[in-house]
């Protein structure tokens, strides 16, 4: 049976979701999960206490599926780091409110140790793969939190402003994996097809 506490972090995952912030308190969430309008401060200090839940869960699952799509492809590091970036637009893509609400810090509890620890252990993934790639020589001379700040940059932007609907409007395509390959294969230099011997 479930509890109260994890109905609430779902129905608030499904307000963001349907949503976005919007109309997002803890009322709301209440009466969307069925509680009583009492109920959230029982399992939560604050609406930020809660929402810092949703975000660190949010970050550990981003991570646990670009963990698995990257570890499909056995260590190719230029591969991985391709398909890092794939999966990263593919899931704030599919779970935009949740994306989103990870990267307001503002409307979060930002003491709270593991949105902390969540949000650390994501951008380590990147770090740890761009290092990966450096390694076979691709970029070798960029310093690497240089290169690892721009990639991250250059998916979240995508990702982001495409949930936005900014990007199809100004650029009048609707598909964001070829915009992702023109940033990560024409502009970043990763290879296409990455050499799997690597």
């Amino acid at each position: 049976m479930t509890g109260t506490r994890e109905v609430l972090i779902s129905a608030t995952v499904a307000h963001l979701d349907a949503r976005g912030l919007d109309g997002l308190t803890l009322r709301q969430i209440a009466r969307d999960a069925g509680v009583s309008h009492g109920a959230p401060l029982r399992h939560f200090a604050s609406l930020s206490a809660l929402l810092s839940v949703v975000a660190a869960e949010s970050f550990d699952t981003m991570t646990e599926e670009i963990r698995s799509r990257v570890d499909s492809l056995g260590y190719h590091p230029l591969a991985q780091l391709l398909e890092a970036g794939r999966a990263y637009v593919d899931y704030a893509l599919a779970n935009p409110g949740s994306y989103e609400l990870m990267f307001r810090p503002e409307l979060l509890d930002r003491s709270d140790a593991d949105y902390l620890d969540a949000s650390i252990a994501a951008y380590g993934q990147l770090a740890t793969l761009t290092e990966a790639a450096q390694g076979t020589g691709w970029r070798s001379d960029t310093p690497h939190a240089l290169l690892t700040g721009v990639l991250w940059a250059g998916v979240h932007g995508i990702a982001s402003l495409q949930i936005q609907g900014a990007l199809p409007a100004a650029t009048k395509n609707h598909d964001p994996s070829s915009l992702l390959a023109v940033f990560q294969i024409d502009l970043a230099g990763l290879p296409d097809h990455p050499d799997r011997s690597n």
